[in-house]
């Protein structure tokens, strides 16, 4: 599997994840979203990102956010970090 098909097949748990959430903050829904569109526009399109626009702060603080409330989020956001930092993203 390459890393594309990984990244993919991250971002389909975590979409799977955000939809089983009982999060009644339909903000939290729309920044999640908005955060897995920007995933993936950067994932397909890595050179016309500039480097100082990288997704680190923003994911580690969904991670922090979501740590304790739903730790499976949590947990795939962490490998999607994971994955974009192997795949130099």
């Amino acid at each position: 599997m390459t890393d594309a098909q990984h990244l993919d097949e991250l971002l389909s748990s975590l979409r799977r994840e955000m939809d089983a959430l009982d999060v009644g903050d339909q903000d939290v829904r729309q920044r999640l979203d908005r955060l897995i569109l920007d995933i993936e526009t950067r994932a397909r399109n890595p050179d016309r990102v500039a480097a100082d626009e990288g997704l680190g702060g923003p994911l580690k603080a969904s991670i922090l956010k979501f740590e304790a409330s739903h730790p499976r989020l949590a947990g795939v956001i962490n490998d999607v970090v994971d994955k974009l930092s192997a795949m130099g993203i």
